[in-house]
């Protein structure tokens, strides 16, 4: 065929040579390629995209090097001398091509994601306390996106926000402040890809991504009903952009983790309840009955106090006054007892002491809590003093082994042979 001929052809025809260097083409696709082509390595004109039509025919698919939206669809022919390339405009079959592809890829990604969450429900739902769930959602964020740092900060019953899993790559004091505020003021998740995004935030969050190196962050909330729990953050030291299924995602897990961090501390709460004094809040009568199974009592001493002149308190004052006569009796035995000692209220006016020492320490620490008991009361008048009756039981002082509510029964008799001498004094069992 003449070259006048391969010029009237509606396809565009080239030929290489051995090593890849185009020796001539057609005016097809000198028009196509606009530009000179001859003598250029065919690499730099054309790019082949790999497995772009998965094997349905012979064809190549490649991309122009200097506008990656344009293609050809190309059938080689090897010759002895090189090579003939046979090619023809495909740039919408490409383009269409590249959106089924990011569908598809969109698609994966949808199904990982949802995997992702209900993996994460499963997980979350096995979490015992907020340390377990903290780092299963950590854990879980980072996987999720891919990030090579994430974080969990939750805020206590003080308000203070605190980390409780994972890691901080920003410093101590900033942005802590901005994290603080994000979780007050804010109920939306915050995406942030490079320095211009960063400063639109906040100039202090540019610096410290700056430093710190990171160059993208996606921040999460957690709140329920209106109530601030904490946030979930993922951190990227590369260069990151977010899709539109990025904020759903973060939406979701943070969904999760709020409802069960919500049910986690209910049920905290629960159980605090459930062995803890509702007006003291010292460990009730419930709790004195788990003990045996928490520590050796072998040498453990048991101080069973009973008050003087409350009965007359809440007689005359009434109730209220009663119950911050009893704040303020439990507050003073916690102030005079050891960190190892265990304070609980028994029920109405008595309260039960429990202590590893000898029988001698036993009675010094009762001594010492009469004492701290019998002190004025700023909210009560003179004519209303309060003093206390205190027995003691201790284990080493019996032929045989008891359990604590053994001790406790004798460590009660005790009490009463104080308060049948005139009380406000201190009787050993036996």
């Amino acid at each position: 065929m003449s070259a006048l001929e391969i010029d009237a052809l509606p396809v565009g025809v080239l030929r290489v040579d051995e090593g890849g260097r185009i020796r001539a083409a057609n005016d097809w696709f000198r028009r196509w390629a606009d530009e000179e082509v001859v003598g250029r390595p065919l690499c730099d004109v054309l790019v082949p995209v790999p497995d772009f039509l998965d094997g349905i025919d012979l064809s190549t698919m490649m991309a122009s090097a200097r506008d990656p939206e344009r293609a050809v669809l190309a059938v080689r022919s090897e010759e002895p001398a090189g090579a003939v390339l046979t090619v023809m405009e495909a740039s919408d079959r490409y383009a269409s091509g590249r959106r089924l592809r990011r569908m598809h890829s969109l698609a994966d990604r949808t199904k990982s994601r949802l995997q992702l969450i209900m993996d994460a429900s499963i997980a979350f739902a096995a979490a015992t306390d907020e340390g377990h769930l903290s780092a299963l959602l950590a854990a879980t964020a980072a996987q999720a996106y891919r990030a090579e740092e994430s974080l969990v900060m939750l805020r206590g019953d003080d308000g203070v926000l605190r980390r409780t899993a994972g890691t901080n790559p920003f410093p101590d004091v900033f942005p802590q402040q901005w994290i603080a505020k994000m979780t007050r003021d804010l109920r939306h998740v915050v995406k942030v890809s490079g320095q211009e995004e960063a400063a639109a935030v906040s100039h202090d969050l540019a610096d410290a991504m700056r430093t710190a190196g990171v160059d993208a962050l996606i921040a999460a909330p957690l709140h329920l009903e209106g109530v601030s729990l904490g946030l979930f953050a993922c951190f990227f030291h590369h260069p990151r952009g977010f899709d539109d299924e990025a904020t759903p995602l973060a939406e979701a897990l943070a969904g999760q983790a709020s409802q069960k961090l919500e049910t986690v501390r209910l049920q905290r709460r629960l159980e605090h309840a459930a062995m803890h004094d509702e007006i003291t809040d010292l460990p009730n009568r419930r709790s004195l009955d788990e003990l045996e199974a928490l520590r050796d009592l072998s040498h453990a001493a048991v101080i069973f106090i009973d008050l003087d002149g409350f009965k007359a308190v809440n007689d005359r004052l009434g109730h209220d006054l009663g119950d911050a006569v009893l704040c303020e009796v439990a507050r003073r035995l916690q102030a005079h007892v050891r960190e190892s000692d265990v304070v609980a209220r028994y029920g109405g006016d008595e309260f039960v002491v429990v202590c590893d020492t000898d029988p001698a320490g036993a009675v010094e620490i009762a001594e010492r809590l009469r004492h701290a008991i019998e002190e004025e009361y700023g909210f009560l008048t003179e004519s209303l003093p309060i003093g206390a009756s205190i027995g003691i039981a201790h284990a080493g002082e019996l032929p045989h082994a008891v359990g604590v509510d053994r001790l406790i029964r004798l460590a009660d008799q005790a009490m009463y042979r104080a308060k049948g001498r005139g009380g406000n004094q201190v009787a050993l069992a036996g």
